[in-house]
């Protein structure tokens, strides 16, 4: 983006409108008040039963339809989960390997690769989403919300004059996405702006108006970067720059919380001197979120060692405590040291 761009965005977003030409004429789009936002919330309540009430199939209905009719798989759905989990995996990967650009240049085209087959199969699966009762509904909140944000001039347009749906669609390709925002949060002019937030206004919505979706994202990436910059951890430059290594630092850091936050949690279930002091610790989990929780107490070592024994067993089928590679380690260990003991 040139700073020419970032400007320009920068005005837009301040002055919370959106401008729109049709013609000759230009429609002003501005944020939604809060009643607008309450008679679009009171018409999504109307609108969901109505279709409710006609017989149209749910959100939940749909997808168990989709199932049967074999035009959508549970092991579709999996593939989603496994990509998602994969994509953190490789922005993980990118910021460990954060000095090897030929390496992090290989790993973006996977990571590339992945976000575009996952937003195919979610395009896929959300397909017959505004035919349900929810998605009609979703829809005519958000006509009724965008036709009471629609001027030319200070008058709101006569909807009968214009094509609702063709403004909606121009719109939304005007809204700036996530990277969009991220790059303007981060640099001039904003950044400027947002250091002299507190003597003034960042935004000039008129009315009282609510927040922009544009002025809502550049809000929540500039208290993000604020974060950033206040952690004990804090990145450098090179890597605040750069969205899929920050994504990758931003997944290890809520891993060290999630982990410091299980040790704790397991601390208070563990606290007895017999076993305080174990090498290792057997916790019965009652649901998977246990087992989550249990495993994201480990360190990155233990976690090691737990998947290097689950392997043996599986391929195994059962193992004593000297099959593991860890103990055989540790014995060999501890036969060397006896061994030099003897030889003083």
């Amino acid at each position: 983006m040139t700073p020419f761009e970032r400007e320009y965005f920068v005005s837009r977003i301040r002055s919370g409108i959106m401008r729109i030409k049709v013609g000759g004429l230009v429609i002003r789009v501005l944020p939604p008040t809060k009643e607008d936002e309450l008679i679009g919330n009171e018409i999504f309540m109307d609108s969901l039963d109505s279709a409710m009430a006609d017989g149209i199939m749910t959100e939940d209905e749909m997808q168990e339809w989709m199932y049967d009719k074999k035009l959508w798989t549970k092991e579709q759905d999996e593939k989603i989960e496994t990509i998602k989990k994969n994509d953190e995996k490789l922005k993980v990967e990118i910021f460990n390997n954060r000095f090897n650009h030929q390496m992090v240049d290989q790993i973006r085209l996977y990571l590339r690769a992945g976000e575009k087959a996952l937003v195919k199969l979610l395009a896929e699966k959300n397909e017959l989403f505004s035919k349900t009762c929810e998605g009609i509904a979703a829809q005519d909140k958000v006509m009724s919300i965008f036709s009471a944000c629609c001027y030319i001039g200070d008058q709101s347009i006569d909807m009968e004059e214009f094509d609702l749906s063709a403004l909606m669609f121009n719109y939304n390709n005007k809204l700036l996405d996530e990277k969009q925002l991220r790059e303007l949060a981060r640099n001039d002019p904003w950044r400027l702006h947002w250091l002299a937030k507190d003597y003034c206004p960042l935004f000039a919505n008129i009315d009282n108006r609510e927040l922009s979706q544009d002025q809502k994202g550049i809000l929540v990436w500039s208290t993000m970067y604020d974060n950033i910059h206040e952690s004990m951890d804090c990145p450098t430059e090179d890597v605040i720059k750069d969205d899929d290594m920050l994504d990758g630092w931003f997944i290890i850091q809520k891993r060290k919380n999630e982990s410091e936050k299980a040790k704790t949690e397991m601390e208070k279930r563990i606290d007895n001197e017999k076993i305080a002091n174990s090498d290792d610790i057997l916790i019965v989990a009652n649901s998977d979120a246990e087992i989550n929780q249990i495993h994201n107490m480990n360190s990155f070592g233990s976690e090691k060692i737990r998947k290097q024994r689950m392997a043996t067993i599986k391929a195994k089928g059962k193992a004593k405590d000297t099959d593991f590679k860890d103990r055989q380690m540790e014995i060999r260990s501890e036969i060397n040291q006896k061994f030099r003991d003897q030889r003083r």
